[in-house]
C-alpha cells in the first residue's frame, strides 16, 4: 500500500524532470563580429516514429556566449554523444576556434570521432540544413579522409595540435554547383585560426 501511495509522487518527479536534446550536428557561423550557433536537434514526435530534426540556433558576441544562449532555447539539456559533425564557416575561424573546440572535447559524452570541417563560400548553417542526412554528411568526411581526399583530422586531434601551438588541417567542404555537399580542399590553421586553404589532394595542393 505504501509503494501505491508513493507512486503518484514517483510519476510528478519523473514528470519534471528535464529531457535531453540530442544534438546531431553544430555548425558556426559569424557576421560583424556575432557569432551563431546552430544545433540540428533529433526529434522523436513525428507520427511514425523516426527521428525528425529540427534547427536552432542563438547568436552571442562570442562563441561561449553563443553556446550559453543555445542552451538557454534547446527544449532540453544539451546532449551531444550523437554529434557526428561541427560545420565552420570561414568568418567564424577567422578568430581562434579554441574555445568551442576545447568546449566540446571537455564533454565527457561528446564522441572521439567528432568530424569538423569549414565551410567555403558560404554558410554553415546553410550547408548542414541544405545536407538534411547528416549522417551521410560524417560519412562523406570519413570516406574522404579514409580516401586521402580528405584529412583525417577528428576535433580533439586538432584541439591537440593547436594546444601544442602546431599547424592543424581541417577538410572544406562547400555546395556545388548542382546543390550537392562536395569536398573542397583543405583549411589550415596557424595560431588557432584560419590560414589559407590549400585545393587537391593532402600535400599536393596549391593556395586558394
Amino acid at each position: 500500500m505504501k509503494l501505491l501511495r508513493l507512486l503518484p509522487l514517483l510519476l510528478l518527479l519523473c514528470g519534471c524532470a528535464r529531457e535531453v536534446s540530442p544534438v546531431s550536428a553544430l555548425a558556426l557561423d559569424c557576421k560583424n563580429g556575432v557569432y551563431c550557433l546552430t544545433a540540428e536537434v533529433v526529434r522523436q514526435d513525428s507520427p511514425d516514429d523516426t527521428a525528425a530534426p529540427a534547427y536552432l540556433s542563438a547568436t552571442g558576441t562570442d562563441v561561449t556566449d553563443a553556446l550559453h544562449n543555445l542552451r538557454s532555447i534547446l527544449p532540453g539539456d544539451l546532449y551531444l554523444s550523437h554529434a557526428q559533425v561541427l560545420l565552420l564557416s570561414e568568418e567564424a575561424v577567422s578568430e581562434s576556434i579554441l574555445p568551442l573546440a576545447d568546449y566540446l572535447c571537455r564533454e565527457n559524452d561528446v564522441r572521439l570521432s567528432l568530424r569538423a570541417a569549414v565551410v567555403r563560400d558560404g554558410s554553415a548553417a546553410e550547408l548542414l540544413e541544405n545536407d538534411n542526412e547528416v549522417y551521410a554528411l560524417s560519412e562523406l568526411l570519413d570516406r574522404s579522409a579514409q580516401d586521402g581526399i580528405l584529412p583525417d583530422m577528428p576535433l580533439y586531434r586538432v584541439t591537440d595540435v593547436l594546444h601544442a601551438d602546431g599547424t592543424a588541417i581541417l577538410p572544406a567542404l562547400r555546395v556545388d554547383a548542382f546543390g550537392q555537399t562536395a569536398p573542397a580542399g583543405t583549411a589550415v590553421f596557424k595560431n588557432e585560426r584560419l590560414n589559407c586553404f590549400l585545393d587537391g589532394e593532402i600535400g599536393g595542393g596549391t593556395y586558394a
